[in-house]
């Protein structure tokens, strides 16, 4: 059970995703790691070192503005229970995407994290 990277999230507009790109890879002398789009929700998505950076209209971005940061996680499974015996909300089931899975969690003090683990790579042989 291990923390393997934290994500620190922001949103802005779609206007300014470029700008707070070169922000960021300024900031941290890093370039961009990854941009990836989700058409179907109507945002783009990038990844500069310490930060995920999520860019949409306010309506496109209403239902994941509450959380503030990505748990990259070396295994979902090991983290649920834990989590809630420390009182966090920790849904039932993760949410399975083409990269991996995430779930959702409030921590009892209020905060909001997607805790994320990378799908396995298959062995080729």
């Amino acid at each position: 059970m291990k923390i393997l990277r934290t994500l620190y999230r922001r949103y802005v507009a779609p206007a300014q995703l470029d700008s707070t790109i070169a922000f960021y890879e300024a900031l941290q002398r890093l370039r961009c790691e990854r941009r990836l789009s989700f058409p179907e929700m109507g945002i783009e998505v990038a990844v500069i070192g310490a930060f995920i950076v999520l860019a949409g209209t306010d309506e496109a971005l209403a239902p994941v503005r509450h959380i503030e940061a990505a748990l990259i996680v070396d295994s979902l499974d090991d983290f649920a229970g834990p989590l809630r015996s420390l009182g966090a909300s920790v849904p039932s089931e993760f949410h399975q995407t083409p990269v991996g899975r995430n779930m959702t969690v409030q921590h009892p003090d209020g905060f909001v994290a997607e805790y994320f683990e990378a799908a396995r790579e298959e062995s080729v042989g």
